[in-house]
């Protein structure tokens, strides 16, 4: 048997190659074959991945009240800016009586130069160890699954990590180290977009893979040669579906929630910090301490709207966001089949009844389309290609079903037809399949 792993920022999967055909596992026991990249550590050291550590996240600090932030030492002396001191002792405030740490989007840190570690309650973790963490729960899901848990294992990898010069080496050095202390003892590369080319079994002329995930874009160029594919060129960036869902947020949530409320003379509106917050449903999470609700309170009491304030605070105090976040993505996806949505969320105080067009949210996303659009002239550039000579369009990634990215892409590229490929799995089951890694990179 050979495995293949899509290791994503926003999603994992994991496909077996069983000598005839490639089969998605379902390493997630609630969510299925698409495993929500997240760990939760809790403070006895027992760690979660998934959906599963979502909801333990949220169930563990919904039970708990309001945090409590205290002083806690660093252990270490810093320059001081007064010139009577010499140095202080370095704090911090932070949330001592925490249930569990809570870790999402570690794959966009893969290649960022610094080099440093995270206490874990008292347990000193860097990248590579809370990586392995999820690889490693794959790993044993595997063997649950098919009765093998595998040795090697070929991995997905975007055609640029995120980060400065040398992000690449350190990235998929640093992801090797990961995958070989969850237990793997062969790890090879191939980049995503190439897996899902052969996964969709490209055919004959030159294609554009369009892999548009969560939470990046990877572009390839490819030509079919002997048994393998030429990659032309190669272009991505950090343009995903979850951007557009938190632009979403921004116009049909966070007004409810007082986002744009001014009051007073002076026209005074809640700090950007928590304006910030509410489309990202961990750091809205974390606002949950008594003297930021003791404020909203004050704030009240000094003119700023009730209602809002009074939703904000039934957001942040029943650890909402992720429901939110939910119900907005949905929203975003029956956009792609239908020209209106309604978006309905009614818990506590937070009343959003919201009626959404197509043309509205392809507005929003509009500085997005650019950004898409820069990268295929890119792309065609490289590879010193006119637009009519790509004959095929292969999309995958639950975000490349958008309407507006479709029309773009028609556009650009008139002269090339479409084929979809699976949208959350055709990477996994690509990296599965004999002779992926085959691919001639010029």
């Amino acid at each position: 048997m050979r495995f293949g792993l899509d290791f994503g920022t926003s999603n994992t999967s994991l496909a077996v190659w069983d000598g005839s055909s490639a089969h998605v596992l379902p390493i997630d026991r609630i969510a299925g074959e698409t495993m929500p990249t997240v760990l939760y550590v809790r403070r006895d050291g027992s760690a979660l991945v998934g959906r599963e550590a979502i909801d333990a996240y949220l169930s563990d600090n919904r039970d708990r009240g309001p945090l409590k932030r205290e002083i806690k030492m660093l252990g270490i002396r810093l320059p001081s800016t007064d010139w009577t001191h010499k140095s202080l002792e370095a704090y911090i405030l932070t949330d001592t009586s925490a249930p569990g740490r809570f870790f999402q989007a570690l794959k966009t840190f893969l290649g960022d130069p610094l080099d440093t570690r995270t206490n874990v309650f008292g347990d000193a973790k860097g990248l590579e160890d809370l990586i392995a963490l999820v690889l490693a729960h794959v790993r044993a899901r595997a063997g649950e699954l098919v009765g093998e848990a595998p040795e090697a294992v070929t991995l997905g990898r975007p055609v640029r990590f995120i980060g400065s010069a040398g992000a690449q080496e350190r990235a998929t050095t640093r992801l090797r180290a990961a995958a070989e202390l969850a237990g793997f003892r062969e790890v090879r590369f191939v980049p995503e977009p190439i897996a899902a080319a052969h996964a969709a079994g490209a055919a004959e002329g030159t294609a554009v893979v369009f892999d548009f995930g969560g939470g990046t874009l990877d572009l390839c160029l490819v030509r079919p040669e002997g048994n393998g594919l030429q990659v032309l060129a190669t272009a991505g960036g950090p343009i995903g579906g979850d951007r557009a869902t938190e632009l979403l947020i921004d116009e049909t949530v966070a007004p409810r929630l007082g986002s744009r409320a001014t009051w007073g003379p002076k026209q005074l509106r809640l700090p950007r910090y928590i304006v910030n917050a509410l489309r990202d449903w961990h750091a809205l999470s974390a606002l949950n301490e008594k003297p930021l609700l003791d404020a909203l309170d004050d704030l009240v009491r000094a003119g700023a709207p009730k209602r809002e304030l009074a939703a904000l605070r039934s957001a942040i105090e029943l650890q909402l966001g992720y429901e939110i976040f939910q119900a907005v993505d949905g929203t975003k996806i029956e956009l792609s089949s239908a020209a209106t949505a309604l978006l309905s969320f009614h818990h506590a105080e937070v009343d959003v009844d919201a009626r959404v067009t197509r043309g509205r949210f392809e507005r929003l996303i509009g500085p997005m389309l650019e950004e898409i659009e820069a990268l295929i002239d890119a792309l065609l550039r490289d590879a010193g290609l006119r637009p009519d000579a790509v004959r095929e369009v292969i999309y995958t990634g639950g975000s490349s079903a958008i309407p507006a990215v479709r029309a773009l892409l028609h556009r650009l590229l008139p002269s090339a037809a479409t084929r979809d490929s699976a949208a959350f799995t055709s990477v996994a089951a690509g990296l599965a399949m004999p002779d992926v890694e085959s691919a001639i990179t010029v």
